[in-house]
């Protein structure tokens, strides 16, 4: 009998995918990552591996057992996965670019715009803390609407256009950076990055991370912004030199910014916790019951595919 580890736990759907094709699912069955020497151990026997962006797939795990036909990653992005590794031995990698992942995680970016903009934490604090004396026309937070206002998305793809299809509803002139031309519906002008900083008055980071993306913002790039713009990360921590960040929150550089991953995932930057010019959030980008049980079906799906030699939907490899 064939047969899968998941080193994550998955939902009752996805595992009812594998278990009625009669795969057998060894599963890690806590909401934890496992240790690499437990995956390398857990996958010596396996047919098929199921990952997610939590766990690392490096050479070593893969060298542990070179006959896989799948590692299907619970997740769009795959950084975590050692394709070069994969690639040598035939190996199939698949993701799962789901609609609901896709949506949901644009959901987030302009949540968090909105909230920054509108100053949503501050309220909320003097809300529960009863420190508020009554509206007054001056008494405001000092928040600032989003509509009419310019927006630059960099990186394009399917989440970066949905983030820009949103925007269209607040009526927002929208930028994007990317490293082709998008043909898209969506009214928006393709511009390079320094143009898209020096412009924008939100700044959304949604470009895939790789040895070109990493530190795509960094001091040179925080310098260009307005001082009144606002930047938001929901791509990978990897993107942001946050150091940096850092130093253009407190000299005011910029106004605000949100993240929602982080550099040392899943370390949450002290110095950032200690400003109050940002909003943090536990990679919750796709973090909806809709998205993640598609994702995981849609994972376990591709696996099963993988094993029954059918044709898979999702190959990142090919």
């Amino acid at each position: 009998m064939p047969k899968i580890y998941s080193a994550v736990k998955l939902p009752e759907t996805a595992v009812k995918i594998i278990k009625d094709q009669n795969i057998e699912l060894d599963m890690h069955d806590e909401l934890t990552t496992p240790e690499i020497d437990v995956i390398i151990d857990r996958v010596k026997d396996a047919d098929g591996l199921i990952t997610g962006v939590n766990v690392q797939a490096p050479a070593e795990v893969i060298q542990a057992n070179t006959g896989l036909k799948v590692i299907a990653n619970v997740g769009s992005g795959f950084n975590n996965i050692d394709i070069d590794e994969a690639n040598k031995h035939n190996i199939a990698v698949t993701n799962t670019p789901v609609h609901e992942s896709v949506a949901s995680t644009a959901e987030l970016a302009v949540t968090l715009m909105l909230a920054l903009s509108r100053r949503v934490l501050p309220g909320h604090e003097m809300a529960v803390k009863n420190e508020f004396d009554g509206w007054q026309v001056m008494g405001y937070l000092g928040g600032n609407q989003v509509v009419d206002k310019t927006l630059a998305i960099v990186g394009f793809g399917q989440i970066g256009q949905y983030i820009g299809k949103i925007a269209q509803a607040f009526n927002m002139k929208l930028l994007y950076v990317d490293h082709v031309e998008k043909e898209t519906e969506i009214n928006a002008e393709k511009v390079t990055l320094e143009e898209a900083l020096k412009e924008a008055d939100y700044v959304i980071a949604q470009v895939n991370y790789n040895e070109t993306s990493h530190h795509l913002f960094g001091k040179k790039e925080f310098e260009q912004m307005k001082e009144t713009a606002y930047f938001i990360n929901t791509a990978r921590g990897g993107v942001v030199d946050e150091s940096a960040l850092i130093d253009a929150l407190k000299n005011k550089q910029i106004q605000a910014a949100a993240l929602d991953v982080h550099e040392e995932e899943p370390h949450i930057n002290e110095e950032l916790v200690k400003l109050d010019n940002v909003i943090l959030t536990p990679h919750i980008g796709n973090d909806t019951y809709e998205a993640r049980n598609k994702m995981a079906e849609v994972a376990a799906d591709q696996a099963v595919k993988a094993l029954t030699d059918t044709q898979l939907d999702y190959q990142v490899n090919k």
